[in-house]
């Protein structure tokens, strides 16, 4: 007897490509939407030690399981590049009120195999496709830290977002001032990011695991990017963060790079990538760690639409000390309390008068991208920044040139007021202001160094 043959069942149609479009508004009953949306709170992970939720102890957390199975599928090259669009998980779909196009619906993933100034010829991202025009793109660097400073960094700026939609401002002041803003997340090394990073970004369905590929036709993939507007957060408590809590969509480009090349490394394949396709008018350097205050972001911005000589600005850098200063009991966490302070009062305020300020912190800082950009024949305030890769990659510099780039700042800063046929000046923030945690102890300072 013949086996019976059953034949395959045809793939479901695939669902329908909104037309391009410069934004999109938020739906009056934007709220209500978000009003009957059950989001289970609690830990994306289990505590540890004696730490418990509600009186139910956990118990130790449960290692990373291999893939158990192999689905080969054979997909079509965009121009030669590996593009695909991977449908969120149900579940997240089901505690967001926004899902009816395929930006809220499909994460993107983008295998680049190229150096990152060869980024903008070969490739595309999302609000490009979209057609929006970025106001702001914010650039988050970070390395192997975990996800606690991941979520601390990101619900500040999601609530910076937030306040953005709400001020009364010709350019902002819409439910849809969101389309405006872009968060790159760059991280330094595929085998350095913390294993906890990626499953707090796969809550919010930025990341996927299982989709990546090393090799497209023989060419070694750099980097990694995954596109996605989240309208999910996570505090530093791993509590989720939605529509009830004033968290607004947020067009998030994760780029995780394949090997470990140093920071001035991850800010090239911000501005020689990504920055020449979304065109923003301003960008803010934010790393891991820092916690944007309330309205920050936006009078750093502000400082650039009243002034347009501003080339680049800084807020007041603060450090973390606990509930009660009970932090400032360690020697190391004080001193360094006492520098931003010292800092912060009396040597920014003068520089910023003068124009110049010798160093705009990297934590937390903004530059219009207009300022910093290369003359036509590739020399300028980048290039000159730029060339600090080289030199810590072992290019042979001399002593005086290797100890000027000891703080790649303050080429920056120097290149763009001395920029020729211009006259850009720095500024100084005292409004806005970042929290960081500083090391206490010599071994972390040396890791966040790194």
């Amino acid at each position: 007897m013949q086996p019976l043959s059953v034949p395959p069942s045809a793939p479901p149609p695939p669902p329908p490509v909104p037309p391009a479009h410069s934004s999109i508004r938020m739906p009056s009953d934007y709220s209500e939407r978000a009003s009957s949306i059950t989001v289970v709170p609690g830990p994306i992970r289990p505590a540890l030690n004696n730490e418990s939720s509600g009186g139910v102890p956990y118990t130790a957390a449960p290692a990373r399981q291999p893939r158990r199975y192999k689905v080969t599928r054979r997909v079509q090259l965009t121009n030669g590049n590996l593009v695909l669009d991977c449908p969120v998980p149900s579940q997240y779909l089901e505690a967001v009120p926004l899902r009816d196009t395929k930006e809220f619906t499909h994460m993107r993933y983008t295998a680049v195999t190229c150096d990152p100034s060869e980024f903008a010829a070969s490739y595309t991202l999302r609000p490009q496709l979209l057609g929006r025009d970025v106001e702001l793109a914010i650039c988050v660097t970070m390395y192997n830290e975990n996800e606690i400073l991941l979520s601390r960094t990101l619900l500040g700026v999601m609530k910076n977002i937030n306040y953005l939609c709400r001020v009364r401002s010709p350019v902002w002041g819409d439910c849809d001032a969101w389309t405006k803003v872009v968060v790159c997340i760059v991280a330094d090394g595929r085998q350095k990011i913390h294993p906890r990073v990626l499953d707090m970004l796969s809550a919010m369905g930025i990341y996927q695991e299982g989709v990546a590929k090393n090799m497209i036709h023989d060419r070694k993939v750099e980097s990694h990017l995954y596109e996605y507007t989240t309208q999910l957060a996570l505090d530093p408590d791993l509590q989720f963060k939605g529509a009830l809590d004033k968290i607004v969509p947020t067009q998030v480009v994760f780029c995780l790079k394949e090997k470990n090349r140093k920071k001035i490394n991850s800010h090239r394949w911000f501005f020689q990538a990504f920055c020449p396709l979304l065109r923003p008018n301003v960008c803010i350097m934010i790393d891991v760690g820092t916690r944007p205050g309330p309205h920050s972001i936006y009078k750093l911005w502000r400082t650039f639409a009243l002034n347009p000589h501003v080339g680049g600005a800084c807020g007041e850098i603060r450090a973390m000390i606990g509930p009660g200063g009970v932090y400032l009991l360690n020697p190391l966490v004080a001193s360094q309390n006492f520098e931003y302070k010292i800092s912060n009062i009396l040597d920014k305020p003068l520089e910023s008068v003068l124009g110049y300020i010798q160093v705009l912190p990297g934590a937390f800082s903004a530059y219009r991208y207009e300022a910093i950009q290369n003359d036509r024949d590739g020399f300028g305030p980048l290039q000159k920044y730029f060339l600090g890769e080289e030199l810590h990659g072992g290019g042979g510099a001399g002593v005086f040139e290797a100890n000027m780039y000891l703080a790649e700042d303050r080429i920056l800063c120097y290149e763009l007021v001395a920029k020729k046929n211009a006259s850009w000046i720095l500024h100084y923030v005292s409004g806005a202001y970042g929290e960081t945690d500083v090391p206490s102890s010599v071994s972390s300072g040396r890791r966040k160094e790194e």
